[in-house]
């Protein structure tokens, strides 16, 4: 394991890291000017346009937490260029952690971090990450007018029918990520090593799931709408807090269930 992480965490592979990382920013800076540009063109005040800018900036100062968090996460088990690639150009936390875990597992290394993980399966990996978070660019560059063009005809048709295929979509997508941290509460063997039960992905789902419900009331009864913009990013932090404060404060209940 050592040996693959100091592959993983070599000179190339940061360079690689650096270059992506560098293209992106370069894209957001030219994005940015060019925005400005035809904002003056427009004739917006100044001071609006640089209000804008700031706020912009700040929104996006939690959500990087949040994917730093990703980063040092993932590094123990595939290294910092790897994680720091996906987490900087199209992904998210949650696509990206589930999706190497899922793809360690389909390899038979078991949970990551794994002993038994080369080169070949870092490059299975990645490939697997990259490939599969391409099909939504795919579906939005190709189909999503269409789609955007029907639920907004069905929402406008049958408004109730509506809110219930969004609200089924999304309580799928809660009960998957529930399901994968109930299936940590069983004892599993692959690749000849044992995975001994682990109630902290339910601490981490739980706490962040009460997080998110209180910030969704300090948003609608209390009226704090810049809440609503960090949110999401807020409760993932707490529950990753909470399951890390829960390993330090309880080393024992992550084997308590045996």
């Amino acid at each position: 394991m050592s040996d693959f992480l100091t592959t993983a965490n070599s000179a190339p592979m940061y360079a690689i890291a650096l270059l992506i990382v560098t293209a992106v920013l370069l894209q957001s800076l030219v994005f940015l000017i060019r925005a400005i540009r035809r904002g003056k063109a427009i004739g917006m005040d100044p001071a609006l346009l640089k209000k804008t800018v700031i706020s912009s900036a700040a929104f996006s100062v939690v959500p990087a937490i949040a994917i730093l968090i990703g980063v040092l996460a993932l590094a123990p088990s595939l290294g910092i260029p790897v994680p720091w690639i996906r987490l900087s150009v199209i992904g998210a936390l949650h696509y990206e952690s589930s999706t190497a875990v899922n793809l360690a597992r389909g390899l038979g290394l078991g949970e990551l971090p794994s002993s038994h993980i080369t080169g070949g399966d870092l490059a299975s990996i990645m490939l697997g990450m990259t490939v599969g978070i391409l099909s939504g660019c795919v579906f939005c560059l190709f189909f999503f007018k269409r789609y955007q063009g029907k639920i907004t005809k069905g929402a406008k048709s049958d408004p109730k029918r509506a809110d219930i295929l969004m609200c089924s979509m999304f309580l799928g997508m809660i009960g998957a990520y529930l399901g994968d941290a109930v299936s940590y509460l069983r004892t599993v063997t692959v690749s000849s090593e044992v995975r001994t039960p682990n109630v902290l992905p339910l601490v981490a789902f739980f706490t962040a799931m009460a997080a998110n419900a209180l910030f969704s009331f300090l948003v609608q009864k209390r009226k704090i709408r810049w809440l609503e913009n960090y949110a999401l990013s807020f409760s993932m932090v707490i529950g990753m807090v909470c399951a890390v404060l829960g390993q330090f404060l309880f080393p024992n209940a992550s084997t308590f269930l045996n």
